[in-house]
């Protein structure tokens, strides 16, 4: 595993991060005077407020989003991505979103010299770009736990795992999402050859938003289903996926996240650490843990992308895990650490599960860990 053997290599978080600059010095922020940006949704807008503060300027912000060009970023109307066709081609770019790869791929086809995702300002210097919750930490989680990475190679199931695990590593030590490129599988939960589907599956769906994974999922069963239990805890977002399946007697939606217990946490939308559940201040949200509405009753196949709160809704549904040894796929990459955490606390649950990763997106997000009986 080529970058998991290069991870070895550092001494030092510092040297990581000195490495980091010497590939790309055009990124380096203490000489970071002038950048593009694309994406003006609320990343770019932050990192846009950022670069005010640091007297950094900013030559252009674009998005082909039809409904944010025109809106003003500062004194600077936001244009769509092709309009960075007049801008000198060693210009940094930054991409300002989570979903890297395909804005890369575009932007190096135009000619940009110097193109790297808005995380890579976060890693090099927290303090002046601080970072989104997925990439708090990130060089340091690396380096402290490069046994526990080397440990988690060892337990995947299958050649792809132990590739996706190397590259996704490659992408962390580097912030180059072309190295994701080879091991993408765009198909969001549905990795190739790996899940298969019974005739009466009950399909625990952990944050499942206006119902978007609920409906691949009865694509994939082509109907054929006995019950799926929608678990979203914002009142707007439920009541559309309430609305959505209406006439579906057999998806049952419940206005709460998933957690360890019954409680009222709250949902702090903080715009540097990205969205997380926390004991005060924020919204507030109901949450329960999965045991508590089973109540011991069947389940299948639980999916979880819950905002971080993943370690905490598996503990919630440990009984439920035991009894049945349901199909997991769990997100694993709300924090950094999720990528070795999750693993092993599904490993703790039932030993007897199969691990396999897979990566759904070209960028920090939809890193999945399966889990099979």
């Amino acid at each position: 595993m080529p970058w998991l053997d290069k991870l070895r290599e550092f001494k030092s978080t510092a040297e990581m991060r000195t490495w980091l600059v010497a590939r790309d010095p055009a990124f380096n922020p203490k000489r970071l005077i002038k950048l593009a940006i694309v994406g003006a949704a609320d990343e770019g807008l932050r990192l846009a407020e950022l670069c005010g503060r640091q007297e950094i300027w900013i030559t252009a912000v674009c998005d082909d989003n039809p409904k944010k060009q025109g809106m003003k970023v500062g004194k600077i109307a936001v244009k769509p991505v092709n309009a960075l066709k007049d801008i000198d081609r060693d210009m940094p770019v930054i991409i300002a979103s989570h979903r890297v790869l395909k804005a890369i791929e575009r932007l190096k086809g135009m000619g940009f010299k110097h193109v790297a995702p808005f995380a890579l300002l976060e890693v090099l210097d927290p303090k002046i770009f601080p970072p989104h919750m997925f990439y708090d930490g990130w060089l340091e989680d690396l380096f402290e736990h490069r046994d526990r990475y080397a440990a988690l190679a060892g337990l995947l199931a299958d050649d792809m795992s132990r590739r996706v695990l190397d590259a996704v590593i490659g992408f962390r030590l580097t912030l180059d999402a072309t190295v994701l490129s080879p091991i993408v599988e765009w198909d969001l939960y549905g990795p190739a050859n790996l899940l298969k589907y019974g005739d009466d599956e009950v399909y625990v769906d952990g944050g499942s938003y206006d119902g978007d994974s609920i409906r691949l999922f009865i694509d994939r069963v082509r109907g054929k289903f006995s019950r799926v239990l929608a678990f979203e805890p914002d009142k707007n977002t439920f009541k559309r996926l309430a609305a959505n399946f209406a006439g579906e007697k057999r998806v049952e939606p419940i206005n709460a996240g998933l957690h360890r217990r019954k409680a009222t946490l709250h949902f702090d939308n903080a715009g540097t650490r990205g969205s997380i559940l926390v004991e005060q201040g924020g919204i507030e949200v109901p949450v329960v843990g999965l045991d508590e509405v089973l109540g011991g009753d069947r389940v299948t196949y639980i999916k979880m992308n819950i905002e971080g709160a993943e370690l905490e809704a598996l503990k919630g549904g440990e009984q439920a895990i035991k009894r049945w040894a349901p199909k997991l796929a769990i997100s694993a990459y709300h924090r950094p650490s999720d990528l070795w955490q999750v693993p092993d606390l599904v490993r703790s649950l039932r030993p007897d599960y199969k691990l396999y990763l897979r990566q759904h997106d070209g960028g920090v997000i939809e890193t999945v860990l399966y889990a099979l009986a």
